[in-house]
């Protein structure tokens, strides 16, 4: 076995050990607003409670608010799938290695029915995913999250070949450069992975 991935395998265990730069604010320490907040993410994504994400965010209103106002127009809302949208999410976070962002995508993939086979395959062997259409797409979004400047017109040609429009290319992009803002989020802060999420 390769010795550098069990160096690397033994730091990242070792950063999901400690204690988070930004601990959660829960609902009984929050303010009113923040807790609407937390309630509505909570409903609005399916999960059976408030995630570390936006309790980690509830420190700041605005914060709390905008995160919430991306996730819900970006992820939840919009014209392409949510669960496209959310498997672009993983594999985005698998490339930047945001374990938390990895978790809570995966988790939301399963909640919305995505299999196992391609789960692997988002994780380990993104270019063997089918769809074609749905790889091409995830694929574009993980090379936008990586190299945004690097992205050349055969780019959004391969996505206009498959039928999308300028609306679902913009919203492609945006749902790459929202990953990218909760990954920096997640690891700036040191956020905790939610234990619901293994249940998912």
């Amino acid at each position: 076995m390769d010795n550098s991935a069990i160096v690397s395998g033994n730091a990242a265990s070792s950063r999901s050990q400690r204690a988070p730069h930004v601990p959660v604010l829960e609902a009984a320490e929050a303010p009113k607003d923040v807790v609407a907040v937390y309630a509505d993410f909570q409903r609005r994504m399916g999960f059976p409670a408030a995630p570390n994400f936006i309790k980690t965010h509830g420190h700041s209103l605005a914060a709390a608010r905008g995160a919430w106002g991306l996730v819900q127009n970006v992820l939840v809302g919009g014209v392409l799938p949510r669960t496209l949208k959310e498997m672009m999410f993983a594999a985005i976070s698998q490339d930047r290695h945001c374990r938390y962002c990895q978790a809570a995508h995966l988790a939301c993939c399963r909640m919305l029915g995505v299999d196992a086979e391609s789960l692997g395959h988002l994780v380990n062997d993104l270019p063997n995913l089918s769809p074609v259409k749905a790889r091409d797409i995830i694929l574009f979004g993980v090379k936008c999250a990586r190299d945004p400047q690097g992205l050349a017109d055969a780019d959004f040609a391969l996505l206009r070949s498959h039928g999308l429009n300028q609306s679902e290319i913009m919203e492609a992009v945006a749902m790459a450069a929202l990953a990218v803002y909760a990954n920096v989020v997640a690891d700036a802060t040191g956020m905790s992975e939610d234990s619901m999420f293994a249940q998912l």
